[in-house]
């Protein structure tokens, strides 16, 4: 029991000192935003989502067969069910998204915003519908000109994919011809998970402080639009492919 505690300490003192490091990261972009040098901002960026990741208990475990889709080009989509999400993305995909998760975050991480504008993202309120329309006039532009983009189609860990499913990522894909990367994340070890309370400050302290979760790829599909005779079509294969288990 006391080796037990011990090993519990140390890890959680490791976890605390990572997301130390990974905080001062994110500073450090932002530093270097202000001198105009978005580029290294944006690899720090990406190097704070991987380490605060990890000080968070996410053990990441691709199968290698599954690596190859990250590099592929279209429109990569993905179910979005837990708030480490936004660090898994950034991490993993590394391309541009539409988000709202500055609006969680940014009380805890200050200018969000700047950052994620700087690497391309765009931030915006769901609840405006003038927003709403230029979240998807820029994914279009996305598309057509960097033909790379991340998008999730339930738009909220709060509603399942199986439940909301944006007829957005079928459009997008038959008006520019892009393929569609559907991706599924599961989190082993739900025993180890916390539940999110809306405080971003709590959740980060009990995550740091809890067991590890695994983050693994259930399946990953390729959907070609020119395998449909329209986006109802694909638009219904594509909600199949979440639904079933």
């Amino acid at each position: 029991m006391k080796d037990l505690k011990i090993r519990k300490f140390l890890n959680v003192t490791f976890r605390l000192n990572i997301f130390i490091f990974s905080y001062l990261l994110y500073i450090s972009q932002l530093i270097l935003i202000l001198f105009n040098f978005k580029k290294f901002a944006k690899k720090l960026f990406n190097a704070a989502a991987y380490f605060c990741s990890i000080s968070l208990g996410i053990n990441y475990e691709i199968e290698e067969n599954y690596r190859k889709y990250f590099s592929k080009k279209g429109i990569h989509i993905s179910n979005h069910d837990n708030p480490l999400d936004i660090f898994v993305a950034q991490y993993l995909f590394k391309i541009k998204t539409i988000t709202t998760v500055n609006k969680h975050l940014e009380n805890f991480l200050p200018f969000l915003e700047v950052s994620l504008k700087n690497y391309g993202h765009y931030c915006f309120n769901y609840l405006n519908l003038y927003e709403r329309k230029s979240a998807y006039l820029f994914l279009d532009r996305v598309c057509k000109n960097d033909k790379n983009v991340l998008i999730y189609p339930s738009g909220s860990i709060y509603t399942s994919i199986a439940d909301r499913f944006s007829k957005s990522v079928s459009k997008l894909s038959m008006v520019n011809n892009l393929k569609v990367i559907a991706w599924e994340f599961i989190f082993d070890d739900d025993h180890a998970n916390v539940a999110y309370d809306r405080n971003i400050a709590t959740y980060i302290l009990k995550r740091i402080c809890s067991d590890n979760l695994i983050l693994r790829i259930k399946k990953v599909k390729v959907f070609y639009p020119r395998d449909y005779l329209n986006l109802e079509d694909l638009h219904s294969e594509m909600c199949l492919f979440y639904s079933r288990s």
